[in-house]
């Protein structure tokens, strides 16, 4: 027996009706409803969901109901990681989080959890304002987890004071087996967590992670195991970050100094990262340029060379600019679209996601979003039509462009490709037009995104190949 099918059972008797005559009122076959309800057999989905229909339910059981139902069809570890990425990409779709003042959201994020004492957050808080308030550029070195919220409360206090932050190197565990171990999400976790801080804008953090067979590597029976280094300063913190040691013994924080460098000897960044548009683009190009292709690729608007109806649409996307067309941004981006990998034509199932309300700003203004929007002025009503058009007369791209409903994400501001390789592209512009770029190659995290994104195709994420060509048409005809 299972949830799921322990659910259905008692939701069935509540209705005061057996499988026989449920079966006989909703016109389900009364052998798959007993196999279904007795844990001996799970139905598509379409069963279940004509039974939910049968059932006198509320839309919350329904709800409840349906997430059983993935869970048994899936397990825990997929279904769970696909809802840890779906509540990431809710978050940094939006421009807002880009940006310095994400800093003081980082604390609200369900991501970071953790409770600490007033006393700890109070070293740990001195241990970074001596640095600020001197000068410094010392870096603080530390193992504290991910996940935890005293860090980030840390960067939420003393921004808006300081306008910067000490340098940070973090080194974090990563399982080599994440699937065999209860802690299945640990490295997607992990991942998401370190990502923020970036995000908001905090370019002297450095994450370094090292794998292992243990996950994360510390003890509740252990009595310090988190430490904060610098040169000449050791805090010490407990398990349950209730209570600590400072120390400036020269011996102990050369023990700490010489165990911290064998770790990071022994670690990887696992991922670029660049806030230069020149540099973001090589990094962009020399992928392009290899072998690897796309497997899936998510942003506001259609992918611009499935859009393109020939060499006049890339050349009126830089058309009529506000800067010089000479500027390496331009000139390389445009060598970028113009390759034939960027297509997506080599691989047979990759898709390109966008959401509704990025194809309807396109049609409605001729602007894009996320990093493309970089100093872009309205493409001309002509050019929109002929795009539009174009995706039309192909197909959606030869069926490799699915819109994504409002309520999978209603918008978003940001450029993520998963390669057929794994490794995971995300390029973000903010408000200001400050580009971030993160390219990272570590395998179950690439793997896991790869499976969210192919879900959405498998699900009610996507609107159908007909809705789509409605839409379409109907966005043509408005112009």
């Amino acid at each position: 027996m299972s949830d799921f099918s322990n659910k259905c059972r008692e939701y069935l008797k509540d209705t005061g009706e057996n499988v026989y005559q449920l079966s006989a009122s909703s016109g389900l076959d009364r052998t798959s409803l007993q196999r279904m309800i007795t844990g001996k057999r799970l139905p598509g989905i379409d069963f279940v969901r004509q039974f939910c229909d049968s059932l006198r339910i509320n839309p919350s059981q329904r709800r409840e109901l349906m997430e059983l139902y993935k869970i048994e069809k899936i397990g825990k570890e997929i279904y769970y990681n696909r809802k840890y990425i779906q509540e990431l990409l809710g978050v940094i779709s939006s421009q807002q989080v880009i940006s310095r003042e994400g800093f003081l959201r980082l604390p609200s994020f369900p991501f970071y959890r953790g409770t600490f004492s007033l006393d700890v957050e109070k070293k740990v808080l001195s241990l970074f304002e001596d640095i600020l308030s001197s000068g410094s550029s010392e870096t603080i070195r530390t193992n504290l987890p991910a996940n935890c919220r005293l860090l980030v409360q840390i960067f939420s206090h003393l921004y808006p004071k300081y306008e910067k932050l000490p340098p940070v190197i973090q080194i974090l565990p990563l399982h080599q087996n994440p699937s065999a171990s209860p802690d299945y999400n640990m490295n997607l976790e992990t991942f998401l967590c370190t990502l923020l801080p970036i995000l908001s804008g905090f370019v002297g953090y450095q994450p370094y992670y090292y794998y292992t067979q243990t996950g994360r590597e510390f003890s509740s029976y252990e009595l310090f195991p988190f430490f904060l280094l610098t040169e000449k300063k050791l805090l010490l913190l407990s398990s349950d970050m209730m209570t600590c040691i400072f120390t400036e013994n020269p011996e102990a924080i050369h023990a700490y100094q010489q165990e911290f460098r064998r770790v990071l000897e022994n670690s990887s960044q696992f991922f670029l990262q660049s806030d230069s548009p020149d540099r973001i683009l090589n990094i962009f190009g020399s992928i392009m340029q290899t072998k690897i292709s796309t497997n899936f690729a998510l942003e506001s608007h259609p992918c611009l060379a499935l859009m393109s109806y020939g060499p006049g649409f890339i050349q009126s996307l830089f058309d009529n600019r506000d800067i010089d067309l000479s500027d390496p941004v331009y000139t390389q981006l445009a060598a970028v679209l113009n390759q034939p990998s960027f297509s997506f034509t080599e691989a047979a199932f990759s898709c390109n996601y966008f959401t509704l309300s990025g194809i309807r700003k396109f049609a409605r203004t001729g602007l894009l979003d996320g990093p493309y929007s970089y100093h872009q002025t309205p493409l001309p009503k002509e050019e929109r039509k002929k795009a539009l058009k174009h995706l039309l007369d192909t197909d959606m791209g030869h069926e490799k462009c699915r819109i994504l409903k409002p309520s999978v994400l209603p918008e978003t501001g940001i450029h993520l490709e998963v390669l057929s390789d794994y490794s995971v592209f995300l390029c973000f512009l903010s408000e200001k037009d400050t580009f971030l770029c993160i390219y990272l190659k570590e395998t179950s995290i690439g793997q896991a995104l790869n499976d969210y994104l192919c879900s959405l195709s498998e699900e009610e994420s996507v609107y159908t190949k007909k809705e789509a060509r409605q839409i379409l048409l109907g966005l043509l005809e408005q112009l």
